[in-house]
């Protein structure tokens, strides 16, 4: 009877899962069955397919199908992945700081089973708002935390880019960062570099109220062909600096949640 009321408290965060694609017929179904297998079972996830021109949305709306917490979009025209995440973070959410958001590209997927298990303990032990982490690549095992100077002195602009995989965030952290945030000079969003865009400004917005996942939570695909680094590497760079030089956010004082 313990074990089940203690399983019970520790389901109390949602997880709301967001996975943009674009022609992923070739890794979308690991990518699926890595969520499907995790043994915390408090999620949602939302696939939004970006006019992919293989199987992808076939693929996608085949498996999902049979899992009533799985929704399958798909768009008439292009977006890009910022658009879409945007759109699907829009979505009503009961109660924004027991919602967690998790972002998971639809080439990648996550490392094994108790994922969500583990994110979830780091939220209730430490208070966090936002978190990122190490992550697997061809290059090995790659993630580092920002230094307490970068983090006390809100200096993420100016420095190395180590907010990557697994990008976790609490949504009432989301509901606070300035939506213009995430368009660029010509007020489209940013269709590169858009991961910096997001967490720059939830960052600086969480001070200290951060943490780095030691943990490993998330293979990342880096092989694709079609992947921004490999076939857009100075459109990349260019939105990079424009991002950076937007103005930094103040910290900002956040409801805490603790179970434990």
């Amino acid at each position: 009877m313990q074990k089940e009321l203690d399983y019970k408290e520790n389901q109390q965060f949602h997880f709301n899962i967001i996975v943009p694609v674009f022609n992923s017929e070739k890794y979308l179904e690991k990518c699926i069955n890595s969520i499907i297998k995790q043994s915390y079972k408090n999620f949602t996830v939302k696939i939004v397919d970006d006019c992919s021109t293989d199987s992808t949305f076939e693929i996608a709306s085949k498996i999902c199908a049979n899992y009533k917490n799985f929704d399958v979009f798909t768009n008439s025209r292009r977006l890009g992945a910022l658009n879409n995440i945007s759109k699907l973070l829009g979505f009503s959410v009961k109660d924004p700081s027991n919602t967690i958001d998790i972002l998971i590209d639809g080439d990648d997927y996550l490392y094994s089973g108790d994922v969500l298990s583990i994110i979830c303990e780091k939220y209730l032990k430490t208070n966090c708002l936002i978190t990122y982490g190490s992550h697997l690549s061809s290059k090995g095992v790659q993630g580092k935390k920002y230094p307490w100077l970068i983090r006390n002195f809100n200096l993420y602009r100016k420095y190395f880019w180590y907010a990557s995989h697994l990008r976790t965030f609490r949504h009432d952290l989301w509901l606070s960062l300035n939506p213009n945030d995430l368009l660029d000079k010509n007020g489209k969003y940013f269709s590169v570099a858009w991961d910096l865009a997001i967490m720059f400004p939830m960052l600086e917005m969480a001070g200290n109220r951060q943490e780095f996942m030691q943990d490993l939570l998330y293979v990342y695909n880096d092989q694709n062909p079609i992947s921004d680094h490999k076939i857009r590497r100075k459109e990349q760079l260019l939105a990079a600096k424009e991002i950076r030089r937007k103005k930094r956010y103040k910290e900002k004082t956040f409801l805490k949640v603790c179970y434990l």
